[in-house]
């Protein structure tokens, strides 16, 4: 199956651009909430979208429900887990930047880094000459987390090397190793967990090491 024949919420969501790897499963979530009654349809409309979609874990859990038993409650809690787990994450890293005080430097396209930024007084994410006057701490997204790697757009791995850089984002982004592995884009790289500061997870304020456990223990 390829997109030109999946539903119209769901070529939107294979073809989403701008929404980054959150923004993108809720359109896919709900593109398959229309097929919950019919989990034959389900099953097959799931199928291409982790190739449609390479550089999401978040497309392994979606399938994952979508080919359970009772595909539509799995579904369901995902989508209600996803918009409890962003707001958490938000909240903490804004209190955690706030703390820290000084400036934020950000890895672009991430939802969630986005959010955060909103929240941080103007003038202090991404200004230019910052270095040296006050704290600098990274802000990134990701793709996907597995026990010891975090895949994101380009340039994460310079900002987590530069400065002491957080990751905000939700358990629908770990991954265990082997599915890690297939995941990726010309877009994306894969930075070591151990280069960043901190990971908050559905709004935890977590070690790389703790995160990295987290994603070890899916199975």
């Amino acid at each position: 199956m390829s997109a030109p024949t999946l539903s119209p919420l769901l070529t939107a969501a294979v073809q989403d651009r701008t929404s980054g790897a959150t923004g993108v499963a809720r359109k896919v979530l709900d593109g398959l909430a229309e097929f919950v009654h019919d989990p034959v349809t389900l099953r097959e409309v799931v199928a291409p979208l982790p190739g449609l979609l390479p550089g999401y874990a978040s497309m392994w859990h979606i399938a994952r429900a979508a080919n359970s038993d009772d595909p539509g409650p799995a579904l369901r809690a995902i989508r209600e887990q996803l918009d409890r787990d962003v707001e958490a994450s938000v909240v903490t890293a804004t209190r955690l930047l706030h703390q820290r005080g000084g400036w934020a430097r950000t890895a672009p396209s991430s939802a969630l880094v986005k959010a955060v930024a909103a929240q941080l007084p103007a003038g202090t994410v991404d200004a230019p000459g910052t270095e040296g006057l006050q704290p600098v701490t990274g802000l990134a997204g990701a793709d996907a987390i597995s026990p010891t790697r975090v895949l994101n757009i380009k340039g994460t791995l310079a900002l987590a090397q530069s400065i002491p850089t957080i990751v905000v984002t939700t358990s629908l982004k770990l991954a265990p190793e082997d599915v890690f592995d297939g995941l990726g884009s010309p877009l994306f790289e894969r930075i070591p967990l151990s280069a960043f500061w901190a990971v908050v997870l559905d709004g935890e304020l977590l070690t790389p090491a703790e995160a990295g456990r987290r994603a070890a223990a899916l199975r």
